[in-house]
């Protein structure tokens, strides 16, 4: 008579590494996500600084023009 040990088999093995890759494809492919967004926040802001420093050059040339 065989004795149950209570070991794991080979597909249950199997199974728990395809989960776990499963998770850690998923996790990288939201850390990409994260890196973009990112990336498109600091262009939006470098782009926001640039116009506002645009419009504060503006403002400052038409006070002297309004001085003299």
């Amino acid at each position: 008579m065989r004795s149950m040990e209570g070991g794991m088999t080979l597909l249950e093995v199997l199974l728990a590494m395809v989960v776990v890759a499963v998770g850690l494809f998923a996790a990288a492919a939201l850390q990409v996500r994260a890196l973009q967004a990112t990336d498109s926040a600091r262009h939006d802001a470098q782009a926001a600084l640039l116009k506002h420093t645009q419009l504060e050059r503006s403002r400052a040339a038409d006070a002297r023009k309004v001085q003299r």
